[in-house]
């Protein structure tokens, strides 16, 4: 077992250090720009610093990717220590910190995050991201332009989902942008239900990666410059279109299924969470806590490796009755190596179908011909899933 502290040594390990002296008075500034050119005056800006390794360890929440939007909103645990500004009429917008403000654990360069969104009455406006270190006492972010494609088009069927746009224009001496698609829901919390990385204008989605959903999609551009020697991570995030799934719910819709307990057993989750076709919170967890003797209170929870644990190793659909499987579509998945998909016909005896690399929003397509009862998502590390929102099983 990795000591703490030689644990957060080997995480910072290779990370960069602070240039900037603790007590130095930092500015960071810059100016954001409609998509026609014009100023965007009047807009909110929030800068925060995002957690580095030894943070995390230490109990801070890690980063995601809607978390500046979620700090402009409104003021939440997560986003203690962020800053907001506001563009003045030329579009322009100024921070002032310490040196200290913009450093890690043990004196390392932070990655800092700044975000903006576009003002209005509706959550699905344009928006911007940059993520960059200061190694500077004055930096001068890059100009950010909102992006709202006036072509932005999403027309589904019950086979797929046609999302057009016109390419983005890319500036000269800098690279074509990636762009991402992502499906959420229609309420306040505007859950996300699926991601797709690297489409291109014209591209078609899988409808089974939304099913029968009521939501909104949106793309977004990611680029990586360098400026003044400095690199930025710059996100733009399109309007948000209605998108209405056309294909209906998978065969897995409120069906039951279960999680591995301590023992590997399976163990029914009620309510079923992975089934209801809801997207904004994982899987409830089992623990690996001991029983004492009795009369006397449980014993602390011992590490995986002393005990072999394996709690929540695996998750499973019961279909209810032997069914045509064609698909299994993973909705918010984080594990730590690639994933195994086994079918049974009685809970008990497995067969390996099929195996896929490690994604947040994942597809594993069976065998033509497989028929199954229960479904089965691993690790082929037999590890801990450590999250997963929604497993969606398709005949």
């Amino acid at each position: 077992m990795v000591a703490p502290l030689a644990l957060v040594a080997l995480l910072v390990a290779g990370c960069t250090a602070s240039k900037v002296p603790d007590d130095a008075e930092v500015t960071v500034s810059g100016r954001l720009t409609r998509a026609d050119g014009a100023p965007a005056a009047g807009v909110s800006v929030v800068l925060y610093k995002e957690p580095d390794a030894a943070e995390v360890v230490g109990g801070v929440l890690a980063t995601v990717t809607s978390l500046g939007l979620l700090c402009l909103a409104r003021a939440v645990e997560v986003c203690k220590g962020a800053r907001k500004a506001k563009t003045d009429s030329t579009g322009t917008y100024m921070f002032r910190l310490t040196g200290r403000d913009t450093q890690g654990t043990f004196g390392t360069a932070s990655t800092m995050a700044l975000s903006a969104q576009l003002p209005g009455e509706t959550a699905g406006r344009p928006a911007v991201h940059a993520r960059f270190k200061i190694q500077r006492t004055e930096l001068a972010v890059p100009t950010l332009a909102f992006w709202e494609p006036a072509d932005l088009a999403v027309r589904p069927d019950p086979s797929k989902v046609s999302v057009r746009w016109a390419d983005r224009p890319t500036q000269q001496g800098r690279k074509s942008p990636q762009y991402t698609a992502t499906a959420i829901t229609d309420d306040e919390a505007g859950d996300v239900v699926w991601v797709a990385e690297g489409v291109r204008p014209g591209q078609a989605l899988d409808a089974r990666a939304i099913g029968d959903l009521r939501g909104y999609l949106y793309v977004t551009a990611t680029a990586e410059i360098e400026d003044n020697g400095t690199k930025y991570t710059t996100r733009q995030d399109s309007q948000r279109v209605r998108l209405v799934g056309a294909l209906g719910p998978p065969r897995s819709r409120d069906e039951e299924c279960a999680v591995a307990d301590q023992r590997g057993r399976a163990t029914p989750l009620v309510p079923c969470s992975l089934t209801d076709g809801a997207y904004g919170q994982s899987y409830r967890h089992q623990g690996c806590q001991e029983t004492g003797p009795s009369g006397a209170p449980p014993t602390p929870p011992a590490t995986r490796s002393a005990r072999a644990c394996r709690s929540n190793t695996f998750l499973q659909v019961d279909l209810g009755a032997r069914r045509p499987v064609a698909a299994v579509f993973a909705h918010g998945l984080s594990v730590s190596s690639p994933v195994v998909i086994e079918t049974s016909d009685d809970g008990t005896t497995w067969s390996p179908r099929a195996e896929a690399r490690r994604v947040r929003f994942l597809k594993v397509t069976l065998p033509t011909g497989t028929s199954a009862r229960y479904v089965r998502l691993s690790q082929q590390s037999g590890q801990e899933i450590t999250e997963l929102n929604e497993l969606a099983v398709w005949s």
